[in-house]
């Protein structure tokens, strides 16, 4: 997972680059399989409980906020999946409250 921000351009050094924020999809823990009926019935069913956010910082806290072991991040969190879209079969994003 990447979260690079925007470089800007150097004077006569390389050009600059846009900000990276990659996209995760995540699970709230519940695992929902389903290998009964049509294909559009168990793709619903294994995306169910599933959840995306847009990775935008990943950190670490400084040692006087103690130890943690693994990297933090800061996600821009959507809503959660629901039925496809039924001309086109995806599923459409919206940014949470």
């Amino acid at each position: 997972v990447r979260a690079m921000p925007e470089v800007l351009p150097g004077h006569g050094r390389k050009p600059g680059s846009p900000a990276k924020f990659d996209m995760a999809l995540t699970s709230n823990g519940i695992q929902l399989h389903t290998l009964e009926g049509d294909h559009q019935k168990i793709h619903v069913d294994i995306l169910l409980g599933m959840q995306v956010g847009q990775v935008h910082i990943i950190f670490t806290l400084l040692c006087q906020l103690g130890t943690y072991s693994r990297a933090l991040v800061y996600i821009e969190w959507f809503t959660p999946l629901r039925e496809p879209d039924r001309s086109s079969g995806l599923h459409q994003l919206l940014c949470s409250t």
